[in-house]
């Protein structure tokens, strides 16, 4: 079970496919939208209706907005899967850190659940590490939201508490690197790291380089890719490098041909297959979303990190601080600078070695393998 969102059911997949591989019927509750990625994977899709935005303009940027977005989806999603498996249970319940419906439906069942958690999870000190006052002031927006939240799951008859619901599961599966992990040291047993579960099958698309031209990766992932401007400096940046293929994903809502002319070794496109372009890219211009960076850092490729929304803000000076790549803010990321950084993140053997360090322990960690262990042995 998840929210419908990229970020949210991509990070599944490779666990839904390695699950199917070994013999289990897996389900997946979803919109209609995801149901061709879940199938695909070998789940069959369960679909209900959705609150969640359609269209990246509709997402909100704000905290009171955006916790509203998983409180509506969480109202409205709840009695739909229930009924949707009230006829078929199922043995196991793995579920996105948004789908907060998902634990207490399993409560409810009385059958156990794990958490898939695709960023970063609860730390000790970890309000202090965000900024989060526990004595300030509630929004009254929000503190309306929590107790319409605390009333709709005492009517469901279970006992989880907010915390454990939210944001401190019984159990978890994290699929990120503990290294990466802010203050990964004191995250206790509950969480098990095994590291980006990269989904590499043939349906995600194949993406073929031409010959002898290193490859730029330029893409702010699905959500907040309306950056004209940012593309057009990517650009004029990028004129110059004639010995790059510059592959530049300007998302649906942009038509390349509003970028005009550009030379011949600069390719628009709307989509890219990432996985595909990220197994022979030499760098990676990316918007810094928690998937991406997995995905980059899976195979080891140097990043610029140009954030635009959300926890962005927070992998972006990560990325710069672990020796991964480099941090640019959106209104320094000029076609001077992000040229410099190009070459700066390509020539560094600090970075080359900090990446491969973090690419062996990623593949260390077990990945779908060891994400599907553990859902076994809670059957």
């Amino acid at each position: 079970m998840a929210v419908p969102a990229h970020g949210h059911i991509n990070p599944s997949l490779a666990l839904v496919a390695e699950l199917v591989r070994r013999g289990h019927r897996v389900t997946f509750a979803v919109r209609e939208d995801f149901a061709p990625a879940v199938s695909s994977a070998g789940a069959t899709p369960v679909l209900h209706d959705s609150t969640f935005p359609t269209t990246d303009s509709d997402w909100p940027d704000e905290e009171v907005g955006a916790q509203r977005l998983f409180h509506d989806e969480f109202l409205f999603v709840t009695p739909q899967v229930e009924a949707a498996y009230a006829q078929d249970k199922p043995d196991v319940v793995v579920y996105d850190i948004g789908a907060w419906h998902a634990p207490v439906l399993a409560e409810k069942w009385g059958i156990p659940a794990v958490q898939l958690s695709p960023t970063y999870v609860a730390f000790e000190g970890w309000q202090e590490e965000f900024g989060i006052d526990p004595n300030a002031p509630v929004k009254l927006e929000i503190a309306a939201m929590d107790r319409e939240f605390e009333a709709f799951v005492a009517a469901q008859g279970v006992t989880l508490s907010t915390a454990e619901i939210k944001h401190e599961p019984r159990r978890c599966i994290v699929t990120i690197p503990r290294s990466w992990q802010l203050r990964g040291d004191t995250v206790g047993p509950r969480y098990t790291f095994v590291g980006p579960s990269v989904d590499e099958r043939e349906h995600q698309g194949k993406w073929t380089p031409p010959a002898d031209k290193k490859v730029l990766l330029i893409s702010l992932g699905s959500a907040y890719t309306d950056r004209i401007d940012f593309y057009r400096s990517c650009v004029e940046a990028f004129t110059p490098t004639t010995d790059w293929h510059v592959l530049l994903s300007v998302g649906k809502y942009i038509d390349p041909s509003a970028l005009g002319t550009v030379p011949a070794h600069i390719e628009v496109v709307q989509w890219v297959p990432q996985i595909s372009v990220l197994t022979v890219a030499d760098a990676f211009i990316t918007h810094a979303g928690m998937g991406s960076t997995m995905e980059a850092l899976y195979f080891a490729v140097p990043m610029i990190a140009v954030p635009q929304g959300v926890d962005q803000f927070i992998n972006a000076p990560r990325i710069e601080s672990l020796g991964l790549g480099a941090h640019v803010p959106t209104a320094e990321a000029t076609p001077t600078r992000l040229r410099q950084e190009l070459t700066r993140v390509t020539t560094d053997p600090t970075i080359t070695t900090n990446l491969a360090r973090m690419r062996t322990e990623i593949r260390s960690a077990g990945g779908p393998q060891t994400a599907a262990n553990i859902v076994e042995s809670l059957v």
